[in-house]
């Protein structure tokens, strides 16, 4: 009798399976507002279960919860996504909850994550969520188009992919949220690693923060963000790929594609009503394609914009009522109105930057009678060439403009009379075709020419311009 109990207690290790242990359990969610804790996987298969008072389809009710979905499909059934309501995946006021695989689609958030800390979401497919019909068509532009970038009692109504609300240390990792509206939602977020997710093709935001700080976003794919495209011209209905607003501050924006969209990166903010949002570091991200401009800060403070590209945009880079904004080592080929334009700014630098192609490189202005001054610029060591304009200044004061090289430009440098004392030295001049350099009234002293001696040069400026000393171009190594 012992030698066959013997032989019946290893009989599993052999391959003879039991029925008790052939499968870990799994659960089989039948409708709305099923609560769930602990280590939970979901059988895999399709479930068509609706949510009209939007409670949640799963929620996760106690810290830890982890939520396999991986086999899984989460649908309302709901065809017209301008009415989809509910939450597929969703918890309230607890920590390190997990959701992990399967597709949630059909509701107005796929997932949806309030307060707590340490959460974990990887490898959905949440595409399919809530979208706002476009109306606008090339001959009637719909003002219901526009989205309102400052109120969350309207644009958490939205919907999209994820929504995490007041969280601290979540982390975002490989799902993809297309073909909606808007992606990833951080409002009131600290702390959040949001990386390697694909966005793309939304009507409205790939990525959007609110409020939110101290995030990482980092080498996400949110292509093809437009809305408005189809009026000609575009109208800016405020979509965008990566979109910050009011106190969104010391973020990391690294790596990520936003390319072919009508904002890439959008920093916004207005003068009443939404914080600024300050010490931003925007970092090797492409706005290549934008139908309007690769990255706009507005009304920002503080923030650094370094070695991105935004070639073939609208505008490549601009800056708007900003400050003590950097632009270091950034790329626009090809811009249809300008490089970079910072208009009413005071204390930014623009310095290191490639503006190849063109009507303008850098354009630095205060066109409002009634704006803030625009003041105390830094332009150097930028290359520009094949440029209709190099670099133009109005009603800009205090500005200094060094090292800069224009190559192939129409007009070097302009500058209206408010610039009269700027300081413009050490710059290199090679080829124009109209004015190396256009002022009223102008020291232009310790640059290089690629002329032959200082009365050559003084031919090639218009204006009361000195260019004494004068050195030739071969002195700087041209």
């Amino acid at each position: 009798m012992i030698m066959i109990l013997a032989v019946l207690s290893v009989a599993p290790l052999l391959g003879s399976p039991l029925p008790s242990v052939a499968a870990a359990p799994c659960m089989r969610p039948t409708r709305a507002g099923t609560q769930v804790q602990g280590e939970v996987r979901i059988c895999p298969g399709r479930y068509r279960i609706a949510d009209p008072t939007e409670q949640g389809i799963i929620i996760a009710a106690a810290t830890g919860t982890h939520i396999d979905l991986t086999g899984v499909t989460l649908e309302s059934g709901d065809s017209v996504p301008s009415r989809f309501v509910g939450w597929g995946i969703t918890s309230r006021g607890v920590d390190a909850v997990t959701v992990t695989g399967g597709t949630v689609r059909g509701y107005r958030y796929g997932i949806r994550l309030e307060g707590g800390r340490s959460h974990r979401i990887s490898g959905s497919n949440l595409s399919g969520s809530r979208s706002q019909a476009d109306q606008s068509t090339p001959a009637r532009p719909m003002a219901t188009d526009q989205l309102n970038l400052t109120r969350p009692d309207s644009f958490e109504r939205y919907g999209g992919g994820i929504l995490l609300r007041r969280t601290t240390g979540a982390s975002v990792t490989g799902i993809t949220a297309r073909g909606a509206q808007n992606g990833i939602a951080l409002l009131e977020v600290r702390d959040s690693y949001v990386a390697d997710n694909d966005v793309s093709m939304n009507n409205g935001w790939g990525i959007h923060l609110w409020r939110s700080s101290r995030n990482v976003i980092a080498r996400n794919r949110a292509q093809h963000t437009r809305r408005c495209d189809t009026q000609v011209p575009a109208a800016d209905c405020g979509a965008a790929a990566l979109l910050l607003r009011d106190a969104s501050d010391s973020n990391t924006i690294v790596d990520n594609d936003l390319t072919a969209s009508s904002l890439g990166f959008f920093l916004a903010g207005e003068r009443r009503g939404i914080r600024r949002s300050t010490g931003n570091l925007i970092y090797r991200n492409d706005g290549s394609g934008a139908l309007r401009t690769g990255f706009t800060v507005s009304f920002g403070w503080n923030n650094d914009l370094v070695e991105n590209r935004a070639d073939s945009a609208g505008t490549g880079f601009r800056l708007d009522h900003s400050g003590g904004t950097t632009l270091r080592g950034n790329t626009a080929i090809g811009a249809r109105n300008a490089g970079i334009v910072s208009e009413h700014g005071s204390d930014n630098t623009i310095v290191a930057n490639v503006l190849i192609g063109g009507p303008v490189g850098i354009r630095v202005a205060a066109p409002q009678q009634s704006g803030d001054s625009s003041r105390r610029y830094r332009i150097d060591d930028n290359v520009l060439t094949r440029l209709q304009q190099g670099v133009v200044l109005e009603r800009t004061t205090r500005a200094q403009v060094r090292g800069n090289v224009f190559d192939g430009v129409g007009d070097g440098l302009v500058i209206d009379g408010d610039g009269h004392a700027s300081e413009v030295t050490g710059n290199v001049f090679l080829r124009a075709s109209g004015w190396f350099i256009e002022a009223p009234d102008l020291a232009a002293g310790g640059n290089y020419w690629a002329t032959a001696d200082a009365s050559t040069t003084t031919a090639k400026v218009k204006g009361r311009i000195s260019v004494l000393p004068w050195k030739p171009a071969s002195a700087a190594g041209y």
